[in-house]
């Protein structure tokens, strides 16, 4: 039977690997395939394997993995492994050696120590490929864990997909341009990246009948989701829109320094930090939002939020960041800003909280471009091809 293994370095959903996995179980499941998911943890030559079932949980050393029962799946049935979040070279390369392994990049962790690009403290994104000077930008941009050992156990991890693994995978999934472009920028061949976009499952089509005063955020607090630039911008909406209400939700490291912002702008009521919420509130207060806000001024590898947005039909207002194009089209979605110009970001804000209709066409542009490129339906079939194309080539290389 067709098998796909997805690797993971946890079973717990912490954050969209893990949820993206969750998504395509049983997606895949209904097209046939058998699909388990494992989270691999090392520590020198001992592997422990946790798991969905119980019945693929497994513990020994990293040259008997072959004689787990997950790998024995795998084995027996000529399938695949699909790695995710997993930084950890002698656990690819025994995957490597086992059968073909598809790599799904949905961060820039393959070409970045740091996994995300991104300058803490200058607040810029890395514009620079993969080199030593990685281990320099540690230490004077705070770009990445700066514990020596971890520091260096980060730039061999990137080393190794760059120079070695990125040779044998059977197809390595970029989900957006942009992390398509970093990756041939580091050294890796064009030719075994395909562009695979994230997807989101649809959901009722929205009403267009009510008006709504509301912004909406919906991510962790943290100056990478670029919030204390929202609060500027939202200073300047709310002096030209004197009923419009700004909603956050989510939680993080940052939280009180927002907090403390909007106190500091004289926001009062017009902000409400909701704290973390779960899926189903999420929903709801962007189904009563007018326009939903990314203020993201790291490079989001893509942002599966906006497209949650786009499929409940409402306008995106975000820093031109990462793959955040990939999805919002400035004019047509939403309004596509430079990074860090608040004004700009204001302006589209105000925008569509006064003009009724430009807000609905953005809207209905939005959810038709969700249904047609965002489905999950578009992306399976893509999926799929690869996971066979993959299998197919292995088994006629051995012929």
């Amino acid at each position: 039977m067709k098998t796909v293994v997805h690797v993971n370095d946890k079973t717990r959903i912490a954050g969209g690997a893990e949820v993206s996995i969750t998504q395509l179980q049983p997606l895949l499941r209904d097209r046939g395939w058998i699909s388990e998911w494992i989270g691999v943890q090392r520590v020198g030559r001992q592997l422990s394997v946790t798991s969905e079932n119980e019945e693929y949980a497994w513990q020994g050393t990293l040259n008997d993995f072959h004689r787990s029962p997950i790998v024995q799946l795998v084995l027996s049935n000529g399938g695949l492994f699909h790695v995710h979040s997993l930084s950890d070279p002698p656990v690819v390369r025994r995957l490597l050696s086992l059968r073909p392994v598809v790599r799904k990049m949905a961060d820039p962790r393959m070409v970045c120590p740091g996994q995300g690009k991104f300058w803490a403290k200058s607040e810029v994104p890395c514009s620079n490929p993969f080199g030593l000077h990685c281990l320099f930008h540690t230490y004077t941009e705070r770009c990445c864990n700066r514990h020596p050992s971890r520091a260096i156990a980060a730039y061999r991890n990137a080393r190794f997909e760059v120079r070695e693994a990125s040779h044998r995978y059977a197809a390595i999934l970029a989900n957006s341009c942009y992390t398509r472009e970093e990756a041939i920028l580091a050294g890796i061949d064009a030719r075994n990246i395909e562009l695979l976009h994230n997807f989101t499952f649809e959901t009722p089509p929205p009403s267009i009948d009510s008006i709504s005063n509301r912004v909406v955020f919906a991510g962790r607090m943290a100056r990478t989701k670029g919030v204390h630039f929202l609060l500027n911008a939202f200073q300047i909406v709310f002096d030209n829109v004197k009923e419009a209400r700004l909603d956050l939700l989510g939680a993080g490291i940052h939280e009180q320094e927002f907090r403390q912002l909007a106190t500091q702008l004289d926001l009062g009521e017009s902000v409400v930090f909701h704290g973390w919420a779960d899926r189903k509130t999420v929903d709801q207060h962007i189904n009563g939002a007018a326009v939903v806000a990314f203020p993201s001024i790291y490079p989001e590898a893509f942002g599966i939020s906006g497209i949650e947005a786009m499929m409940r039909g409402k306008p995106v207002v975000g820093f031109d960041v990462g793959g955040v194009k990939d999805w919002l089209h400035h004019t047509v979605t939403g309004f596509l800003v430079n990074a860090k110009d608040t004004q700009g970001f204001a302006d589209g804000l105000i925008r569509l909280l006064q003009d009724h209709e430009l807000n609905q066409r953005f809207g209905r542009a939005a959810r038709e471009i969700a249904l047609r490129e965002f489905s999950p339906e578009p992306h399976l079939d893509r999926l799929i091809e690869i996971y066979e194309r993959a299998i197919h080539d292995t088994r006629r290389s051995r012929l």
